[in-house]
């Protein structure tokens, strides 16, 4: 599932309404009458033998994961008999010890020598100024997709163009997962920001990218580390990169581990990021994955399907939400190779 030769940054030019018109047969379509065109700058191609569609199918028959233990398929409680507490702080960075001190799950994940011997070579210096481009302007790739994943953007194709639009979302809506524990904030920009920009759009923009691009150099040497070179593997860096705008810091920090686990258990695309996605919610009390006997810190998650009385365990629950993610970068990508295939 290797995919790459990173994106280009992105420039917006605003047009008019009537010059898109001959490009978009649905000119009173009102999601495409305030659309912006977004021509990526082509620099980086994918590898000529890349697939698109081939990368996001079932690894049926080929399935070796840990399985989710009975304790973790009982129903949600109710909120009146759940009181949720929320997780740790989105700006407090809680490190997993290092080397990571976890439980395995049974079958414990078993990385060849032969697969570390074929993995390029790595520079964290080269890695980061190739990916900082997902992270230049609130539009591009990167941003994008943690927009769409948000709600907060919506992109399409029309024709041979690529395009983006602010959702209402983008303006301010509250972030349900806060509700979970009482908090009420209001969320503004492309990646949520958790009122941190006060309403004020262009901070919470700049505020998006500079998080995005302060955090890239720990996701990038996270995935190395756990044996995914993040050259190769852009939907792996985005879905890292969204996971930490979601959630605290400590998640993104296991899903690399988690991460590796699906792809050597069968899984890849968005099954594979969004089965380690939820299961970088498991963790122990050392803050270290344990898929087995970790406590789910999804509790803005657990709360929201707790709140609205799903008939969902918890790893459903959270896995639906992250499914949702991970299909919308996906999307994301897709729609880019559309129209800028190698």
């Amino acid at each position: 599932m290797a995919l790459f030769g990173l994106i280009g940054s992105v420039s917006v030019g605003f047009l008019l309404r009537t010059e898109l018109q001959p490009k978009t047969p649905q000119a009173s379509d009102p999601f495409l009458s305030q659309a912006q065109l977004v021509p990526f700058d082509p620099e980086y191609f994918l590898s000529s033998d890349y697939g698109a569609s081939q990368q996001y199918l079932a690894a049926s028959g080929r399935i070796n994961l840990p399985a989710i233990p009975s304790s973790r398929v009982t129903p949600l409680l109710t909120p009146e008999e759940n009181k949720v507490i929320p997780d740790l702080p989105l700006d407090r960075d809680t490190t997993p010890p290092s080397p990571p001190v976890a439980n395995p799950p049974s079958p414990p994940p078993v990385v060849a020598a032969s697969t570390a011997a074929v993995m390029p070579a790595f520079n964290l210096n080269q890695s980061i100024n190739r990916n900082n481009r997902l992270f230049d302007t609130p539009v591009s790739l990167g941003m994008l997709a943690i927009g769409v994943a948000e709600g907060n953007y919506r992109v399409f194709v029309e024709g041979s163009n690529l395009y983006v639009e602010q959702t209402p979302l983008y303006f301010g809506h509250i972030d349900p997962g806060n509700l979970s524990w009482g908090e009420r904030v209001t969320n503004y920009g492309p990646c949520s920001d958790q009122g941190r920009s006060g309403g004020n759009m262009a901070i919470a923009e700049e505020m998006c990218l500079q998080r995005s691009r302060d955090r890239l150099p720990t996701n990038l040497q996270d995935l190395h580390n756990a044996g995914i070179h993040p050259d190769e593997d852009i939907e792996a860096v985005i879905n890292t990169a969204d996971l930490y705008n979601q959630a605290s810091p400590v998640h993104s920090r296991v899903f690399p581990q988690a991460l590796r686990m699906a792809y050597q258990g069968g899984l890849q695309g968005v099954e594979a990021m969004a089965w380690a996605r939820t299961a970088s919610f498991y963790l122990n009390e050392n803050n270290a994955l344990d898929i087995e006997r970790g406590r789910n810190r999804a509790s803005g998650l657990l709360g929201i399907c707790s709140r609205e009385r799903r008939p969902v365990t918890e790893w459903e629950c959270v896995y639906g939400d992250q499914l949702r993610r991970s299909r919308a970068i996906a999307s994301v990508l897709e729609n880019y190779f559309q129209v800028y295939a190698p």
